[in-house]
């Protein structure tokens, strides 16, 4: 009985082996199909066309590693692209100003020379001061000058031309954040305002009437007011401001005067130095005067004083009496 069992069993085990085998491959069979029908969708769900699909893999087995290795370079190059697309998109917005010093031997002809050169530059000369020269010192100028911000490196290269170029300072500030918030809330306003006007249109009471059109008025003011605003920004990163100082060379007059705070705090730190110093030359002259004055002093006490013991003052009278009564 062992034997015919263990003869029935060595015959069965190939016919196991042969349908575990049939199994094996329907399985695999459809999980092939299975997995291509899925990509094959999801390359007809792309939006990449079939051609350029087979022109791809086509171009992938006539070519070598190297090609290969650059095509994932490029793919990646792309990828970076499309990550700093964002920040490319954002449009930066700057406000630049700055300040120079010039020494020229005349301060007038070199302020209308930089004149000419800012009209030329497509600005303007906001303000100017001119100081004729004096017995004390030579004259200078000052001006002001609004200039496009893509002329600004420009302009103060031009100024070596004209003269010496004694201090340069250029500022930068990014006014982005200030402008993106302007125009949400001009945009805002508007639909506000418009929003409003419906509703006035509609309105058919006149207390109703009256609240919207308050309400219009006071949105319609705060935009005005956001407006001018936002020009006024415009304006600021359309047209940079330079301030020059034009100065006589060779002279002390000449020497760099800085702007700003920092030029009020010189200013006024010299002053102050200046009066102490006229304080001090007024004592000065003052001390010997002071001194004589003191000793003339010293002498009229001592006199005086010599003046009171050699004359001694007399007996005093004695007081008088009351006047006796007549008799009768």
């Amino acid at each position: 009985m062992k034997r015919s069992r263990s003869a029935r069993g060595d015959a069965g085990s190939p016919a196991r082996r042969l349908v575990q085998a049939l199994l094996a491959a329907v399985v695999g069979g459809t999980l092939v199909v299975t997995l291509a029908a899925c990509s094959g969708g999801g390359e007809g769900d792309s939006g990449s066309p079939e051609a350029a699909t087979d022109g791809g893999a086509g171009s992938s087995e006539g070519v070598g590693p190297e090609a290969r290795t650059d095509d994932s370079a490029a793919d990646a190059a792309g990828a970076v692209g499309l990550a700093d697309a964002p920040e490319e998109a954002v449009h930066r917005e700057l406000v630049t100003t700055g300040s120079a010093t010039l020494a020229v031997e005349d301060p007038f002809e070199a302020a209308e020379q930089i004149a000419d050169l800012v009209e030329g530059a497509g600005g303007r000369v906001e303000a100017r001061d001119e100081q004729a020269a004096t017995d004390d010192g030579p004259g200078s100028a000052s001006m002001t000058l609004r200039i496009p911000a893509d002329r600004v490196s420009a302009t103060l290269d031009a100024l070596d031309e004209l003269g010496e170029v004694r201090d340069r300072h250029v500022e930068t500030v990014d006014v982005t954040g200030t402008a993106q918030d302007l125009d949400a809330r001009i945009a805002a306003l508007r639909t506000s305002t418009d929003r409003l006007r419906e509703l006035m249109a509609d309105a058919d009471r006149t207390a109703d009437l009256i609240q919207i059109e308050a309400e219009l008025s006071t949105r319609q003011a705060e935009l005005d007011a956001r407006v001018a605003e936002r020009n006024r920004l415009s304006d600021e990163v359309a047209m940079s401001t330079l301030r020059v100082e034009i100065v006589a060379e060779g002279t002390p007059a000449a020497e760099a005067r800085p702007a700003g705070f920092v030029g009020g705090l010189t200013a006024g730190w010299n002053s102050l130095v200046n009066t102490f110093n006229v304080v001090i030359l007024v004592l000065g002259a003052m001390l010997p005067w002071l001194a004589v004055g003191g000793l003339v002093l010293l002498v009229v006490a001592g006199v005086r004083k010599q003046l009171a013991k050699s004359h001694p003052a007399g007996p005093t009278p004695p007081p008088a009496g009351p006047n006796p009564a007549p008799a009768d």
